[in-house]
């Protein structure tokens, strides 16, 4: 199991590697379309790449960060959805207690792993990318 997770790690890590490079990549473009920069900008078509540019980097900058924050919370939220639909497979007759949220982390590390925690997530970065 830790060395299947090692090698999601250093995939997800290797892809947020070349995220980033392609956002230098992007970056170093939108700096030659600068405005700002010695020379000016003459004609509008030029102007409205670099709004281009710079509105698909910001795009794709704050649907990563989504993506990472749902990545992050999606154990919570996987715990929080069991807790309310009740389809966590521990018995609750009508005269025994509620189920805790601890309660429900450990049935889902004894029952489906570690990995457990985040399924369904694919799902919810793929909601998640186009909103944010």
């Amino acid at each position: 199991r830790r060395a299947g997770l090692r090698r999601r790690t250093m995939r997800i890590a290797f892809t947020i590697l070349q995220f980033s490079k392609s956002i230098e990549k992007m970056t170093a473009t939108a700096q030659e379309l600068n405005p700002q920069s010695k020379e000016k900008v003459t004609s509008s078509s030029q102007a409205s790449s670099h709004g281009a540019a710079d509105m698909t980097r910001r795009m794709v900058c704050g649907g990563l960060a989504g993506m990472i924050a749902k990545t992050a919370t999606n154990p919570l939220d996987r715990i929080r959805m069991l807790s309310q639909t009740g389809e966590h497979g521990t018995s609750t007759s009508p005269g025994s207690k509620k189920v805790t949220p601890f309660q429900l982390y450990r049935s889902i590390l004894q029952n489906e792993g570690l990995l457990g925690l985040w399924a369904g997530n694919g799902t919810n970065l793929l909601r998640v990318f186009p909103a944010k």
